[in-house]
């Protein structure tokens, strides 16, 4: 049942799920290799009427189900595995995470310091093999289950055959889902209950993406607290999240995952919610709220444009994280740490795949225990434990492919400039990305995963869905056409992410020629647009490593940021602090090593937040008396008076704007220039040069919170 497949080292060799069926390579860089299974959208999966998909849901269904089941002492189980994020803080698989030192350990004292890779820039490739080993996890337990089931050749064939071709589906949180046509959970995750499609016929089943309780149960048969092990695996306990602050964040008191579940009620006295609870709506309902902030400012009928609507903050966010030179350095692509290049010159660098991915664990997560919940996905130290995570970190993996093949050559393509001001050195591409073994590297002490192993998912043995080539971008010989293929790649982007260029062409004509100016009287150019951004500069260890917001709200009176809070309020983006592993200083025993460093070392972190669609709104709606277009002098003003901001702990309460002194706010003023897109396809007869990218640069400071004074948080 528990699937070790150890060798003589006894360490876990880390692959991808074996290809069956030939496959070669055909490209020169991208990666492309038909004949390789594909990660799919969890919609297209679940529900599907297709007999190849209703199996590999039925045994996603079933391996899922017996994974989570294993206890927690086994290194292969879905409990151990979801604490390599971050508690219970023990060593896996035989590496050992960065030491504490501590010249005089007591008994029971942890004197590891996790695996943590956030704030760094081998983010996204530290979680590819991450993702790898639940992968393999999954299809070792379906293998099995086809086995126990002792059918008849032929039937166990094409079950294992679907089993071979099944790879982990992604959850693509910055498009609408199908079910209800909002952002929102997959549906596959708000429903108690599942089909499956078993041999012998369908069958309603519990659904593991559901949730996860503790394995180990009482006398009673009931799951214990996730603090309160049972003897002999005490090792194992989780604890309770960083609480110098109160309310404090009790996971050591949970027999079960949340999302939005967890309540508290007499100063955090009193929790609600500790079995586990899916608070799916309130999931849904931030989601939606968030990224949908748009709405139609016209009447009914009255204007030609009835089906117009903005593109939501997260789409508009990947969509300008993926476009032509909005941020083209693997370092600042790839992490929210602030790096010299992040702010040399190029300010919409702030925008990084680590940061959004941050803001998804809060949103669907939940962090208000005083109001909506708090869910265990929007801490660092639990967020593994609940079944989404893999999930959303598919489709972190996924947009990671997607720049990879617009910009291939963008790999450790530049080292940080010297005098950043930051002592703490990004690790290289052949830095071991432990505690994950790779035996292809031949050295049994040695053969942790590297980034440079990491780089191409092909080799890998998986492909994602919507990076299929078409037809035309294959050569007479199926080699891939990657000119042209980069160009189907970004029309194919501009669909499924529409950002600010689409909304703005949208409207472009009709706001023309009913408003001159309103997208500002010095832009030069068919389509051109002001385009306005705030960069954040903030410290993730503020409060000692606590999660926390800091939430943007335009509104209110002049000269009074609290009214923004009343009821002109608009929120119109956060930054997500992702934290919740302690900052172990040198000497100390249990916490993240690698925060307590970039603490020590006054590592700062970088988000953005675009402001160009939450300005039109308001200049559209007569509610907003203060701003009538985007004229930079207009918005000067009304960002002057109206934008506020202020800060939230993980937990749900305020914090005073004096905790936070590293936080640094800017805004940036500037040009948006649409996407040039081709005429003619390249190489047709009479086609000239191809116009090159550009879209969304000559920005310039308009102004900061050191300049402006009367920018003061809510602090009461």
């Amino acid at each position: 049942m528990s699937g070790l497949a150890t060798d003589d080292t006894g360490t876990y060799d880390i692959t991808g799920i074996p290809v069956i069926q030939d496959y070669q390579y055909k490209t020169k860089n991208i990666p492309y290799a038909p004949g390789i299974p594909y990660r799919r959208n969890l919609a297209d999966l679940y529900p599907s009427f297709e007999p190849e998909l209703q199996r590999q849901w039925t045994l996603f269904v079933l391996a899922l189900e017996r994974f989570k089941a294993l206890p927690v002492d086994q290194k292969l189980s879905y409990f151990r595995i979801a604490g390599i994020h971050g508690y219970p803080e023990t060593d896996w698989d035989g590496a050992d995470p960065p030491p504490h030192e501590k010249p005089d350990p007591k008994p029971g004292d942890n004197p590891y310091g996790g695996y943590c890779q956030h704030n760094t820039i081998t983010f996204p490739t530290w979680h590819r093999p991450y993702l790898l080993l639940f992968e393999k996890r999954i299809w070792e337990h379906m293998k099995e289950i086809i086995k126990e089931w002792d059918l008849d050749e032929e039937r166990a064939d094409l079950w294992n055959t679907s089993a071979d071709s099944w790879r982990l589906p992604y959850w693509d949180w910055a498009q609408k889902q199908t079910y209800n046509n909002r952002f929102s959970l997959p549906f596959a995750c708000i429903t108690e209950t599942v089909y499956i499609f078993l041999p012998h016929g369908p069958a309603a089943h519990p659904n593991p993406l559901w949730g996860f309780v503790n394995p180990e149960k009482g006398d009673d048969g009931k799951p214990l607290k996730m603090g309160e092990m049972p003897a002999g695996k005490e090792k194992w306990n989780i604890n309770d999240g960083i609480s110098k602050d109160e309310p404090k964040l009790p996971w050591s008191q949970c027999t079960g995952v949340s999302r939005y579940g967890i309540r508290t009620s007499d100063g955090g006295k009193t929790y609600e919610g500790l079995e586990g609870r899916n608070n799916f709506e309130s999931a849904n309902n931030s989601l939606a709220s968030f990224s949908t902030k748009a709405y139609n400012p016209y009447p009914k009928g009255t204007w030609e444009h009835d089906h117009w609507v903005a593109p939501g903050d997260l789409a508009d966010a990947v969509g300008r994280l993926l476009s032509p030179e909005y941020n083209n350095t693997w370092g600042t692509f790839a992490s929210t740490k602030w790096v010299a290049e992040g702010a040399e010159k190029r300010p919409t660098r702030y925008m990084s795949l680590e940061y959004i991915h941050n803001n998804i664990h809060n949103l669907a997560g939940g962090t208000d225990m005083v109001g909506s919940g708090l869910g265990h996905l929007s801490e660092v130290s639990v967020s593994a434990f609940d079944p989404l995570f893999w999930l959303h970190h598919c489709n972190v993996d996924r947009l990671l492919a997607i720049w990879q093949s617009l910009n291939w050559d963008l790999w450790w393509d530049r080292k940080e400039p010297d005098g950043n001001g930051q002592n703490v050195e990004d690790p290289t591409e052949t830095d071991p990305l432990k505690p994950f073994h790779n035996k292809e590297n031949g050295d049994p002490k040695a053969d942790f995963w590297t980034s440079k192993d990491a780089r191409d998912w092909t080799k890998l043995w998986y492909q994602y869905d919507d990076l299929a080539p078409k037809a035309s971008a294959l050569e007479e010989d199926g080699t891939l056409n990657e000119r042209e293929y980069i160009h189907d790649l970004r029309d194919h982007i501009r669909d499924i992410y529409p950002s600010t260029p689409q909304y703005i062409s949208t409207l472009y004509d009709s706001i023309k020629r009913n408003h001159k100016n309103f997208l500002g009287p010095k832009t030069p150019g068919d389509g051109n647009w002001n385009d306005y951004i705030v960069n954040i500069d903030y410290d993730r260890y503020a409060l000692e490593g606590r999660s926390y917001s800091i939430e943007l709200w335009l509104g209110g009176e002049p000269n009074d940021p609290a009214s923004a809070f009343a009821e002109a309020r608009n929120m119109v983006g956060h930054v997500y602090v992702f934290g919740g592993l302690n900052p172990a200083a040198p000497g100390s025993a249990g916490g993240c090593a690698n925060c307590g460093l970039q603490r020590e070392q006054r590592v700062l972190s970088r988000g953005q937040v675009p402001l160009t669609i939450p300005l039109i709104l308001q200049a559209l709606d007569k509610k907003y008396k203060y701003i009538t277009s985007l004229d930079q002098e207009e918005v000067y003003e009304y960002l002057f008076n109206h934008l506020h901001w202020r800060f939230i702990q993980a937990g749900g309460t305020e914090k005073p704007a004096d905790r936070f002194p590293k936080t640094f706010i800017s805004v940036w003023a500037g040009e948006g220039i649409p996407e040039r897109h081709r005429e003619r396809l390249v190489g047709a007869p009479g086609a000239g040069p191809e116009k090159p990218a550009r879209q969304y640069h000559r920005y310039k400071e308009s102004y900061s919170s050191k300049q402006i004074r009367n920018w003061i948080p809510r602090s009461d």
